[in-house]
């Protein structure tokens, strides 16, 4: 009502039109100026936003592949981590498999080292160790015939026989048990010895030697008959012997000493 009261006055003063002209004209300029600042304004908003549009497209895109390339790497990490666990297992493995096999072959050779310590001693001593072999004892054997340590042969040839009765060479060692005794002129013992021979190894190739040096040893006794039992067998046990012709001679030999009592006992 008031507004409606001032019009009229305004209006009759006739200054108005000029002022309100005027002012509208100002007034529209300052809007169109604040127009075209707003729009450039807005322009430079949306530019920016825009950008910001942009710039958080690119960072969400880089999110999302650093999140994958974070991932295939965690990924990669673990399989990693697994393929060295795995790795560290195989090592301890093998470092286990090594040191086994490094404490076998200290043991073998530790092994190796006390034999041949144990053959250098028999080599050194001319006595068999308990671990000696049949060819050991042989060969130890054979050395004490021959440098006429006959006791010491006896004792190592009965071991052999003893101790590896299926040995190739124990027929031969039950031979030179009963030469040792031979050769201590042991008539009794020979003659022991030579029957074990033939007891034990009737086809051995020196079962017939046996029998003509039992033979022998019977003629040393004086037990003549017993000499001749000896040699007959040979001719009838064994036909093909090499000392067939030496038995035949004994034989004649100890027949005609039969007759003789300083000779012949029995």
């Amino acid at each position: 009502m008031a507004l409606k009261a001032v019009l009229p006055a305004l209006l009759l003063s006739g200054c108005f039109w000029a002022t309100t002209k005027s002012e509208g004209e100002a007034l529209r300029k300052d809007v169109t100026t604040l127009q075209g600042q707003i729009t450039v304004k807005q322009q430079d908003i949306d530019s920016k936003v825009k950008q910001l549009d942009d710039t958080l497209d690119r960072a969400t895109k880089l999110l999302t592949r650093n999140n994958a390339d974070i991932g295939a790497d965690v990924e990669q990490l673990r399989a990693d981590v697994s393929s060295a666990k795995g790795l560290v297992v195989s090592v301890n493995q093998s470092f286990n498999e090594l040191k086994l096999a490094i404490d076998k072959y200290h043991k073998d050779n530790d092994a190796r080292l006390d034999s041949l310590e144990q053959r250098v001693g028999q080599i050194e001593s001319g006595k068999p160790s308990a671990s000696s072999s049949p060819d050991d004892l042989w060969r130890l054997g054979s050395q004490a015939f021959e440098a006429k340590r006959y006791n010491d042969a006896i004792d190592i040839y009965r071991r052999l026989v003893q101790t590896y009765p299926t040995f190739e060479k124990a027929s031969d060692a039950q031979y030179f048990i009963g030469q040792s005794y031979s050769q201590q002129q042991d008539w009794d013992h020979a003659i022991d010895a030579y029957h074990k021979l033939l007891e034990k190894y009737p086809t051995s190739s020196v079962a017939d030697d046996g029998l003509y040096m039992a033979a022998q040893a019977a003629q040393a006794l004086k037990n003549c008959n017993e000499a001749r039992s000896y040699l007959a067998f040979i001719k009838s046990k064994y036909p093909k012997s090499n000392v067939l012709k030496q038995a035949a001679e004994l034989d004649s030999l100890i027949k005609k000493d039969l007759k003789i009592k300083a000779k012949c006992t029995s």
